[in-house]
């Protein structure tokens, strides 16, 4: 499981280095899983700001339909995400959890950014 997710982040550029570094040095499953946390979080920041600044981008008479689209992404993401992990399954499937969280705010922000 560590492996993969450093070579999920060695892989794409998708991530800052910080992340990398960190995941680079973690030493066991649950340092890597701090790592992706302590992203995740820089990363929802960045989504929030790619949100607020497509709103600001769009017609007046689209914003409702964007902030749809971002409450119906969030469910999606959510839901996708948390298939990985169960409340039943232990630690198991925590990490492709967090991974997947990361991936899909990443490919948001992103098409946040090319909104018009």
């Amino acid at each position: 499981m560590l492996k993969l997710v450093i070579s999920l982040a060695l892989s794409t550029s998708l991530f800052g280095d910080v992340y990398q570094e960190c995941l680079e040095s973690a030493r066991d499953e649950y340092s890597a899983l701090s790592c992706t946390e302590k992203e995740l979080i820089r990363q929802d920041k960045l989504l929030n700001i790619a949100y607020k600044k497509a709103m600001k981008r769009v017609e007046s008479f689209r914003k409702d339909d964007l902030r749809n689209v971002q409450r119906l992404w969030i469910r999606y993401s959510d839901a996708k995400c948390n298939f990985y992990y169960h409340k039943h399954s232990g630690s198991a499937g925590l990490g492709e959890a967090s991974e997947c969280k990361l991936r899909e705010t990443k490919q948001r922000i992103q098409e946040l950014n090319e909104i018009e």
